[in-house]
């Protein structure tokens, strides 16, 4: 039997390899951790943590400017970006002292890694040997080859967050979600903000109602949003930056301080040599199967690097089936997308789990929209916060919870109740049944459960039943 240095050698330490780590570790696995740079990844040093920063300073802002309508005096309000960065540092510094606790017994190297086998991989000229191996290294700014952009200069997640100065004016090249966060966060910051997508509406994953309420906020806080407009050239006129957008058989041309490109990720593979281990890829990542292994079964992948749901925490669930089907010899897990929940992070934010409409018309015969107005919630009329909606996707004659889709403040917060009815095919009757804490947001979950379940099958049975008892009684 050979031997091996590691059981499980994971690549990546961000938020995928980190749980990972710590879950083999805890198993009793030998465990190898590599990390290029350093630890956290994307998500802690450019991508979630930073973003969210940015944007609660940004809403600190909005909240100052609409102090007014609360009956306080209305205060001048100036942006020192460069402590605003500072602050955004600060942030990853407690969050990256906080996530060392899932490196506890593991063996942490630094450097750069590639492939000389399905079982040996070379750091930094060493070689090392593993039992299993599991590739989590992430994804990086997709930046396409536009003529002039990198003459021109441009910003991505993976640098906007170092400006120590607010741009008077930025153009923001992509209109999903990094995109439209970004763009209104540094709205609301000062910056005239100018949105482009490509296709005819911002947000093209979500729900068409879900794109058509945030392009409404986003234009009333002065955000100009071009769709249909492929960006095809960069330039210079003078200090200012010019994209050049073809929408139709027209050109358009832009001018701004600083552009930021937003038009996705792609795969970090580049140097691991996957050939020498004999694995397959595309340009959308890496090829698993339900289980997670690559064409070499003892080599597993996670996270960014598989394409797909490019979501942190669609990587900490990935990392614990990857460990469990590594280790345990016996009973593997295959993967589950069927409810995966996500947020885009705006004010109002724009949450989702499980089907559109559209996509549930395709496999249910019987589908039902039930739509509940966030106005409607007692806490968003008091905190002055009544934009959005609730939207469920009901299935079947037991109105099943197929689908959910809310535009509200904090909306993402209520994703976990939904989620976990979901992944155990409960109905609004059951969330019904759950009694909700008053007044919170929360309770729109349950306003929202009551008039599905009025208006559902379960209440026209129970109709007739207490009808016919009626009159009976008669």
């Amino acid at each position: 039997m050979a031997h091996y240095l590691y059981d499980l050698t994971i690549i990546g330490g961000g938020s995928g390899g980190l749980t990972a780590a710590r879950l083999a570790t805890s198993l009793g696995a030998h465990v190898l951790l590599i990390e290029k740079e350093r630890l956290g990844g994307d998500c802690l040093n450019y991508g979630c943590v930073p973003s969210k920063s940015v944007i609660h300073v940004a809403r600190v802002a909005q909240q100052a400017r609409d102090a007014a309508r609360l009956g306080l005096l209305p205060t001048s309000l100036s942006v020192d970006m460069a402590k605003v960065s500072q602050h955004i540092q600060e942030v990853i510094r407690r969050v990256a002292a906080n996530e060392q606790v899932y490196i506890k017994g593991v063996t942490v190297r630094f450097g750069t890694v590639s492939f000389a086998s399905a079982h040996e991989l070379v750091l930094n000229e060493e070689r090392i040997t593993s039992r299993n191996i599991l590739i989590a290294t992430g994804s990086r700014p997709l930046v396409p080859g536009i003529e002039g952009l990198e003459e021109v200069g441009y910003l991505t997640n993976e640098s906007v967050f170092d400006l120590q100065h607010l741009p008077a004016s930025l153009i923001v090249v992509g209109g999903g979600p990094i995109g439209v966060e970004l763009g209104q966060a540094f709205a609301r910051l000062g910056t005239h903000v100018t949105l482009l997508e490509g296709v005819e509406r911002i947000l093209p994953r979500e729900d068409p109602e879900v794109s058509a309420a945030l392009t409404g906020v986003l234009q009333s806080e002065q955000i100009t949003i071009v769709t249909n407009a492929m960006f095809v050239k960069a330039s210079r006129n003078g200090q200012k930056k010019v994209v050049t957008a073809k929408q139709g058989d027209r050109f358009l041309t832009f001018e701004a301080d600083e552009i930021l490109v937003a038009l996705g990720r792609q795969p970090n593979v580049e140097g691991l040599n996957l050939d020498a281990a004999g694995l397959a890829s595309d340009h959308k990542g890496i090829k698993v199967n339900a289980y997670l292994q690559t064409t070499a079964s003892n080599i597993l992948a996670i996270g960014d690097v598989l394409g797909g749901y490019l979501f942190t925490h669609v990587a900490a669930y990935l990392a614990g089936v990857a460990v469990r089907n590594a280790l345990v010899p016996v009973g593997k897990k295959k993967v589950d997308y069927r409810v995966v929940p996500w947020c885009t992070f705006t004010d109002p934010e724009a949450a989702r789990v499980g089907l559109t409409p559209e996509v549930a018309r395709k496999q249910y015969s019987d589908i039902r929209i039930v739509r509940f107005p966030w106005a409607e919630i007692d806490r968003a009329q008091a905190e002055s916060e009544t934009t959005g909606f609730i939207k469920l996707v009901l299935a079947g004659k037991n109105d099943e919870i197929v689908g959910v889709h809310i535009v509200g403040s904090h909306a993402g917060e209520l994703l976990g109740e939904l989620s976990l009815a979901m992944q155990h095919h409960l109905t609004p009757a059951d969330i019904l049944d759950t009694i909700h804490t008053y007044p919170t947001m929360n309770t729109g979950i349950q306003q929202a459960a009551f008039e599905a379940f009025v208006s559902g099958h379960a209440a026209r049975r129970n109709r007739k039943i207490v009808q016919t008892v009626l009159r009976l009684r008669k």
